[in-house]
Formats: structure tokens, C-alpha cells, sequence
């Protein structure tokens, strides 16, 4: 009898954790969304910015609380396009806590320069950039 008692008690409390964790998880997450948007919001308003050259600039976001690495990531993507150039694309992984750049993608089309790594390895695509942050954009 005290045997089962145990056991249940176990079974509870492991449950108990597992749903406090899912909460943490999600209140971590929703916690992150804030962030970014703030972020966002004050780096680049509406995501559309018009230079005074004649380019426009059009700006995303996406967030995504990592909680194996227990890190709010923020991967934003820029395009800038003015009609007689070839359109440039800025894409920079950020950790909002640590306030650090993990990777970084700059590709103006038609052209050779290129900025592509991520932590201490390089790559040479806009392909080759997304596979190496995967892990960081999934749990």
C-alpha cells in the first residue's frame, strides 16, 4: 500500500513539473514576442522606411524562444530596393538577452559582395545561412 502511495505521489509530482515547465516554457515565449516587437517597433516602425535617395526598405521579424538554449532569438530580414540598382537583402540572427549577433547574411544581387556566418562559420547562400540557424529557431 505505501508502495502505490509512492509511486503515485511520484507520478504527481513528475506531472506537476512537467505542466509547470509548460507554463514557463509558454510564458518565456509570449515574454520573447514582447521583446522582439518592441524591437522592432523602435528600430523600424511599420517595416517600410523611404531614404531620401529614392531607395525603400521593407523590414520583418521573427522570434523564437529557444528554451534548450534558454535564448530569445530575433532573426530580421531587410530588403532595400531602389529601381535602377540591384536590391539588396539583410538578414541578422540576434540573442536579445545577451544583446550579441549570432549570425549575419548581406547579399546584393548581381553583384560578389556577400557577408555570410553564423557563430565561427562561414557560408556562401542565403540557403547555407537558414540550415546553420535552424537549430537556433527550433527546440
Amino acid at each position: 500500500m505505501m508502495k502505490a502511495l509512492s509511486v503515485l505521489l511520484s507520478l504527481f509530482l513528475a506531472s506537476s513539473a512537467l505542466a509547470q515547465s509548460l507554463i514557463d516554457k509558454s510564458e518565456l515565449s509570449e515574454r520573447c514576442g514582447k521583446q522582439a516587437a518592441k524591437r522592432f517597433e523602435k528600430e523600424w516602425g511599420t517595416g517600410v522606411f523611404s531614404h531620401t535617395d529614392g531607395r525603400q526598405t521593407t523590414s520583418n521579424y521573427e522570434h523564437h524562444y529557444n528554451s534548450r538554449l534558454h535564448k530569445c532569438l530575433y532573426l530580421e530580414t531587410r530588403d532595400t530596393q531602389k529601381s535602377d540598382r540591384a536590391p539588396l537583402r539583410m538578414l541578422t540572427l540576434l540573442d536579445l538577452h545577451e544583446k550579441r549577433t549570432i549570425g549575419k547574411y548581406s547579399k546584393l544581387e548581381g553583384d560578389r559582395f556577400a557577408v555570410c556566418w553564423v557563430q565561427d562559420k562561414r557560408c556562401a547562400s542565403e540557403e547555407e545561412f537558414r540550415a546553420l540557424i535552424k537549430p537556433f529557431m527550433e527546440d
